[in-house]
């Protein structure tokens, strides 16, 4: 826990999906931006240095996505199921290469420590990007530096628990958890087992001009990673007043045994819909903060350097809406990826996801989602 931020991580050379979880969970408790959902490290990264005391080291991947959606077509990510309203029947086909990533960090040294910063991006720019369309544009995901603990610009949000990040092949991930980029200044200080951080940042909702005050403690020995978030802030109601809005989560990630990781958390709040995945509204018609609740488990097993399976189920609730509005969210994640030569990953997943609405509506879905990635 005494490295600096901007530490190039090493890994025993397992399969590459593997190193995404490796590299979430480690950056995350050192306070790094993460690098990315993921960016990897490899043995060898692509970096070079100035001869001045400053190193840049270039990151990434291309992945391709082809899927097929049953009974109603979701598109690039499995987004659109808070919006599924029938089940026709039919089945779609549809394929994107937009989570395609690069990313340049560097690092210089100093006096008082290192100074490091880093840029990111991926394609999903376009309007539409997130649905049936396909628009090829980049997008900002990470733009920040960090010095003497700190964290200045875009980053995932303090609230989200990075460090306990269950792996899916689709882009949007599991109903349930926590998701957001932020601009932010974030401390965090480590002490111990421990870390602390604190932070101001941008509201994820774009009604808010208040910004929201997070902080989280983290206490990790290895089998067992635990953690706690809580935010609070205000958003703008419908007759320009401001309505309170708070929330906490609570999250662990245990090695079982030889393999195995567990990853699980719950999250409960008023107005906080816009920092989980599927987003929502956070206050209703009245102006009044909506409850919300969720949860996820995920258990991945290793299988030899090359092979990871994972089964990971996730779940949301929020307490009142229209009749046409979502009730509660479900998803269901089975997914494997197999290394087959170094750096290149191919995967294949499962997904049911399961939409009820206020007004008794039932509504799911399948989807059968396989992917190859190259590692850079």
């Amino acid at each position: 826990m005494g490295l600096s931020i901007w530490t190039v991580l090493r890994f025993p050379k397992v399969s590459s999906m593997s190193r995404i979880h490796s590299v979430l969970r480690t950056t995350a408790l050192l306070g790094a931006s993460a690098a990315a959902l993921p960016a990897l490290a490899q043995e060898e990264p692509l970096s070079f240095s100035n001869g001045s005391g400053t190193t840049i080291e270039l990151y990434g991947y291309f992945k391709l996505d082809a899927v097929l959606d049953f009974g109603a077509e979701l598109g690039n990510t499995t987004f659109p199921l808070v919006g599924i309203t029938d089940d026709d029947g039919d089945t779609y086909f549809n394929a994107t290469a937009q989570q395609t990533r690069i990313g340049v960090r560097s690092t210089t040294e100093t006096s008082l420590g290192d100074f490091g910063t880093q840029i990111e991006v991926d394609f999903y720019g376009g309007a539409g990007a997130f649905g049936t369309e396909n628009p090829f544009e980049p997008r900002v995901r990470h733009a920040n530096f960090t010095y003497l603990g700190f964290l200045v610009g875009k980053d995932w949000t303090t609230f989200m628990p990075i460090s306990s990040y269950p792996i899916t092949l689709d882009f949007q991930g599991v109903a349930g958890i926590p998701f957001a980029r932020q601009e932010q200044i974030r401390y965090t200080h480590e002490f111990g087992n421990y870390q602390l951080q604190l932070a101001l940042e941008e509201h994820n909702d774009e009604v808010s001009n208040d910004p929201v005050a997070i902080a989280a403690i983290a206490y990790d020995t290895d089998p067992l990673l635990l953690r706690l978030s809580g935010l609070y802030g205000s958003v703008e109601t419908g007759d320009d007043d401001d309505e309170d809005i708070y929330g906490f989560n609570l999250s662990t990630t245990v090695q079982l045994w030889e393999g195995a990781t567990l990853d699980a958390a719950y999250t409960y709040g008023e107005g906080i819909a816009s920092y989980l995945v599927f987003l929502g509204a956070d206050v209703d018609s009245d102006g009044d903060a909506i409850e919300q609740q969720s949860a996820y488990v995920g258990l991945a097993q290793s299988i030899g350097d090359k092979l990871t399976v994972r089964a990971i189920y996730g779940w949301r609730d929020n307490e009142r809406g229209g009749d046409a509005d979502t009730e509660n969210l479900s998803s269901l994640h089975l997914n494997a990826d197999y290394e087959v030569v170094e750096d290149t990953v191919i995967g294949l997943e499962y997904f049911h996801g399961t939409r009820d609405t206020f007004g008794n509506g039932d509504f799911d879905v399948d989807r059968l989602q396989a992917s190859v990635t190259y590692t850079f």
